[in-house]
């Protein structure tokens, strides 16, 4: 498993998307210079370290989709990257965005910065910010706040967590479940062997086997769980094919009593 970073963040997509560092462009010193300025104008803040470290890998270009956006004004499509969900991280669009907020003397919630802009779900992603140390991740409607993450690194593990599964892996099983059944599966899965990974947090929880050829995901743990479990095809020995593997043959019945129909 990388380490807690952007550095180790792109190392862990490489493992799955090789061309991935050749994909990314980050900003310039310049450039991220002039958007930190631009921030502290509009909001007094400045921009945590782990968030610069971000811009400088990633701010200009980073792989995904691109996502229409009504927003007049701001042209036909918006690109943004899968790992912010579905607003623009580019570090253009955010500048512009600023440019806008400094001219009409507004600004983001108090010490929060806008780290997304224009998606179609929700028009912007905040960083919470106090001292120059990043928090919590989080959209924000009708003055009700949507955490998203603990931690903009976490965000982006938890985010690439996904894409892996999605993209990567053969999901087994996936199912709504009860609240309650989520923590039972959750103990299980540790019991089985999965290993709780740092980013796992209380919204969303996240373990995988130490080769990491297991995974399993349970998003909106608290609130409404629906969980995913994928792997690599070779890796399921343990849950189809060896009936003798007790934890496994009970890990597969808890899954099949705990889904939603």
């Amino acid at each position: 498993m990388s380490q807690p970073s952007i550095e180790g963040f792109i190392q862990l997509i490489t493992l799955y998307r090789p061309n991935f560092p050749g994909e990314i462009q980050g900003a310039s010193s310049a450039q991220v210079d002039a958007f930190a300025e631009l921030v502290y104008q509009v909001s007094a803040l400045t921009l945590p370290s782990d968030y610069r470290d971000f811009l400088f890998k990633m701010g200009i270009a980073a792989p995904g989709f691109i996502a229409d956006t009504s927003q007049p004004g701001w042209g036909e499509r918006v690109p943004w990257s899968a790992f912010v969900k579905d607003a623009s991280p580019n570090l253009e669009s955010l500048h512009e965005y600023y440019s806008y907020l400094l001219e009409d003397g507004e600004s983001p919630p108090p010490q929060c910065l806008v780290v997304g802009v224009f998606g179609v779900h929700c028009e912007e992603v905040f960083l919470e910010c106090q001292r120059g140390i990043a928090g919590r991740v989080f959209s924000e409607k009708s003055n009700s706040r949507a955490i998203w993450a603990d931690s903009w690194i976490g965000h982006l593990y938890k985010q690439g967590f996904r894409y892996i599964i999605s993209k990567h892996m053969e999901i087994k099983a996936q199912n709504a479940i009860t609240r309650e059944a989520a923590s039972q599966l959750a103990n299980l899965a540790i019991a089985y062997g999965l290993e709780v990974q740092w980013f796992s947090d209380a919204l969303d929880f996240c373990a995988a086997s130490s080769d990491w050829e297991v995974l399993f995901y349970i998003s909106d743990y608290t609130i409404s769980p629906f969980f995913y479990l994928a792997g690599k095809k070779q890796s399921w020995s343990w849950i189809s094919g060896d009936r003798t593997n007790s934890k496994a043959a009970d890990f597969l019945q808890f899954l099949k009593r705990s889904s939603m129909n």
